[in-house]
């Protein structure tokens, strides 16, 4: 493969026309396509998949859609439902009321007999959305709210996620959310809004019709462990963790988790983001500036080289960002370490990570992946270069593979 390549297929624009993959946009999520190469590769089907970093689930929804048990984790709860609601298996009784109740809500809003719901305490809600753009919102989530069908509910509430970001003025032309002014958006359009949803309905519908074949499930839990009842039970890990590259994932969460009430004030939003592996959103930041290292020669020396010289660089940052980089990846040694203990003999693990870089200094992810699995007791490391990034021309993601 060319290394220069940047290889759109392998992002999250290949979800987007892919079914159920395609529900939600989330600009650091991994593309299918991976998923799928990984599993063509593999000289025999596994028997049980697990993703540590679920995210919008692509791992566990492409492999019980190709017949394979999956489960994974995730230390977002908005995500380890939504999660969940792409792995069911819906009736066609089920989908008519879903589809049927959808269009009522629509009818009530377009009649203004809709019960408005109170609005998310978003700080600055007036940069994503206008006033009729929120009342718009509100009357939907009223309406959602008083139904009774805790399936058809999920269902409405996917459909209301996608509606909240295509009813808003957020621009994405860059890896986080900017905002368009006012200027450069339409005028509000009541029907057109209310079409525009009954689009979303119907792609949801002919997305929720084929039901997977296997059986999928996301649970709640911190990625640094692994849940004492799967230990043993995964032949084969497929995953993206995040990056080590500050990009937080909770603050693109935001709007949805806000709008369905996981978190109420910045303050809960920055805790979640401290707790994942790579958060450094928020608070987190303050938190990092107090944070000390308690594995120092633990890990591959390499790593402890290339922090000292980030926290020589002239900027003002540079103590915590080489603070973040030591963090981040003493943590993920505590994940490679948990998923080893738990991987069935002979199974194989396949992460897809980016490398990253501050103030021209490179952090060679893939180079301490292989060196920290090697370590841990893994067999067989290798790792691939899969795509050139956007940004800055030394940036590139790679699949670290190993086998126990």
């Amino acid at each position: 493969m060319n290394k220069a390549s940047q290889n759109a297929y392998y992002t999250f624009k290949y979800n987007r026309a892919i079914g159920r993959h395609g529900w939600l946009r989330l600009t650091p999520a991994y593309s299918v396509k991976i998923v799928q190469e990984v599993i063509e590769s593999l000289p025999q089907q596994p028997k049980c998949v697990l993703d540590p970093f679920s995210g919008t689930a692509t791992t566990p929804l492409e492999c019980i859609n190709s017949g394979i048990s999956s489960f994974a984790i995730d230390i977002n709860p908005f995500l380890v439902w939504f999660g969940n609601v792409k792995l069911k298996d819906f009736s066609d009784v089920l989908i008519a009321e879903f589809e049927d109740t959808a269009r009522e809500i629509i009818e009530k809003v377009q009649n203004k007999t809709a019960f408005n719901s109170d609005l998310p305490p978003i700080y600055r809600i007036d940069r994503w959305w206008r006033e009729e753009q929120l009342e718009f919102l509100s009357a939907i989530k009223g309406e959602i709210s008083k139904q009774n069908n805790g399936n058809v509910k999920d269902l409405l509430l996917v459909a209301f996620c996608r509606a909240i970001i295509e009813n808003s003025k957020a621009a994405f032309n860059h890896v986080s959310t900017s905002f368009k002014d006012d200027s450069e958006c339409e005028a509000f359009d009541l029907h057109q809004s209310s079409e525009q949803f009954i689009g979303i309905i119907e792609m949801i519908v002919a997305s929720i019709k084929n039901p997977p074949s296997a059986v999928g499930e996301v649970i709640l839990h911190d990625s640094r462990s692994v849940p004492e009842k799967f230990v043993g039970q995964y032949d084969t890990v497929i995953t993206s963790p995040p990056y080590p590259n500050r990009i937080s994932y909770i603050r693109e969460l935001r709007p949805y988790m806000y709008w369905l009430d996981y978190i109420t004030d910045s303050t809960e939003a920055s805790d979640l983001d401290w707790a994942s592996i790579g958060g450094t959103w928020g608070s987190a930041t303050s938190k990092l500036g107090r944070w000390e290292s308690t594995k120092n020669g633990r890990l591959p020396t390499m790593l402890y080289e290339i922090a000292n010289e980030i926290s020589r660089a002239d900027n003002k940052s540079s103590f915590l960002m080489a603070n973040y980089v030591t963090k981040y990846f003493e943590d993920m040694y505590d994940h490679l370490q948990t998923i080893f203990g738990g991987l069935s003999c002979g199974g194989s693990v396949h992460y897809t990570i980016g490398n990253s870089n501050f103030y021209g200094i490179t952090v060679p992810s893939e180079v301490l992946y292989e060196s920290m699995m090697k370590d841990i007791g893994f067999k067989s490391v290798t790792s691939r270069v899969i795509r050139k990034r956007n940004s800055k021309k030394e940036l590139f993601e790679y699949v670290v593979s190993a086998t126990k």
